[in-house]
């Protein structure tokens, strides 16, 4: 994509230059927000070589190297592009403010379309949103209701472009240079330096680290996978979420400090998260037993959605239940009895179906319980190793529902019916989330029933 866009630029500039004459300049622009990237502050005046609609930049010289260097630009970082004498005329009326920003410490403060309290709003300020501060301009001062408050309305921009009419009593000015870092006033305005990291764990969505294993093994274990298990930083609430299968906590914060490189603690809780890549973080957090905790999250590629992914796997653990039903649904046994599926579910607590299974008196007790009775749901949610898979197709749990009691049968639709043997469901704590780790193995018995379905019944007579 980079390399498309590089190209794209440079084919738009050579046509730029060959068009326009005398250096391809198309107007000059006074930049309104510091390049830090090219040390390019504020107030400078700058050559315009070309303007992308598509891009949304601006292509300039850069004015600190001797080299000819083009570089692009953001829209919102330049003013639009004028004859060189308007461009004087407009960073001379920049020069107050020159190099002056301001933190606003106000959640929601206004910037309005005119210098007065009534005048439309054309943004709302985010708390220790950090804005450009243009020039000073004479207003209706607003009052407390009983007399006028003290500040002054101040013309600003907005990082993304937006201008407006800011009263400035909620803002807190400092200056910036051309690097980007901070200068006089930044102390007092308590403005942090910009923080790319921190950026980026405040505007993620984490999910817990083991779901990237369940989603590309495509074994979903819907008990411990859904998409409210997530860490939200609460950026734009100000109450930091933390919901596990197990855990379920909400604390408001009061700002985010970095505590040393990678590792920040959101203030007014007992949260501290370190960051261990651009997808990957390490939270860590005391329960109210007092017993220190911790989780790995990850973030997910932007196509991944998480709600889709649990329809998709419960639409296909009732395709199981369908498929079988399909196959039967009726299947006979001289010495199990008559087992039949259905989809009609008995409950609506599982992805599940119905079954009746009537003469299974050899199993009792040593699979099946004393008094199960013999109706229930039928259900599948366990995963097959490896070194089944090529015997079997998958484990059914039969759930009786006189006495709620379940087995798990190894399943395998063969010419004329159905195979199923007893499964063993190994369950292993995760010593760190405390979830249960399912695996399946074949059971120590070597029994395996056949039932013949139906049309193997029709066929044989």
């Amino acid at each position: 994509m980079k390399l498309c866009k590089a190209v794209f630029l440079t084919l738009c500039v050579a046509a730029a230059l060959s068009l326009t004459g005398c250096r391809g300049v198309i107007g000059y622009s006074v930049v309104l927000w510091t390049i830090a990237d090219h040390g390019i502050a504020d107030g400078t005046i700058v050559p315009v070589y070309l303007k992308s609609n598509i891009l949304q930049e601006y292509v300039i010289d850069n004015p600190n190297t001797d080299a000819v260097e083009k570089i692009e630009v953001p829209f919102s970082a330049l003013s639009t592009p004028m004859s060189k004498k308007k461009a004087l005329e407009r960073a001379a009326k920049y020069k107050d403010y020159e190099h002056q920003y301001a933190k606003c410490v106000l959640d929601g403060l206004p910037i309005r379309e005119a210098p007065e309290n009534g005048s439309k709003q054309v943004y709302r300020l985010r708390q220790d949103e950090i804005i450009r501060t243009l020039y000073k301009g004479d207003g209706v001062i607003p009052t407390n209701g009983k007399e006028l408050l003290k500040g002054e309305w101040l013309r600003v921009i907005t990082k993304g472009g937006t201008a407006g009419w800011c009263f400035s009593q909620n803002l807190r000015l400092f200056t910036m240079n051309s690097d980007g870092s901070y200068g006089d006033g930044a102390e007092e305005a308590q403005v942090q330096e910009e923080d790319g990291e921190l950026d980026l764990l405040l505007s993620s969505v984490w999910y817990p680290d083991y779901y990237q294993k369940m989603i590309s093994s495509k074994e979903l274990d819907l008990d411990y996978f859904n998409e409210d298990y997530r860490f939200d930083t609460g950026s734009s609430t100000g109450e930091v979420i933390l919901k596990l299968f197990n855990v379920d906590e909400s604390y408001p914060y009061a700002g985010v400090t970095k505590l040393r490189g990678g590792v920040y603690r959101f203030n007014g809780t007992q949260i501290q998260v370190t960051v261990k890549g651009k997808s990957s973080i390490l939270l860590q957090y005391t329960d109210t037993s007092g017993k220190p905790r911790t989780f790995g999250f990850v973030t997910l590629g932007a196509d991944t959605d998480i709600a889709s992914l649990v329809k998709s796997e419960k639409e296909r653990r009732l395709s199981v239940i369908s498929e079988l039903a399909k196959f039967g649904p009726e299947f006979f046994s001289s010495a199990y009895g008559t087992l039949s599926i259905s989809t009609a579910s008995t409950t609506t607590t599982t992805d599940g179906g119905a079954f009746s299974w009537t003469g299974y008196d050899l199993l009792v007790p040593s699979l099946v319980s004393r008094n199960s009775g013999k109706d229930g749901t039928v259900y599948t949610r366990y995963f097959l190793g490896k070194s089944l898979k090529a015997d079997w197709d998958g484990v059914l749990t039969f759930r009786f529902e006189k006495n709620g009691k379940e087995i798990d049968l190894l399943y395998k639709k063969a010419a004329g019916g159905l195979r199923l043997a007893p499964a063993r469901i190994r369950e292993e704590e995760d010593s760190v989330t405390g979830r249960k780790i399912r695996s399946v193995t074949a059971s120590s018995s070597s029994l395996v029933m056949f039932f013949q379905n139906a049309a193997a019944m029709s066929d044989s007579q």
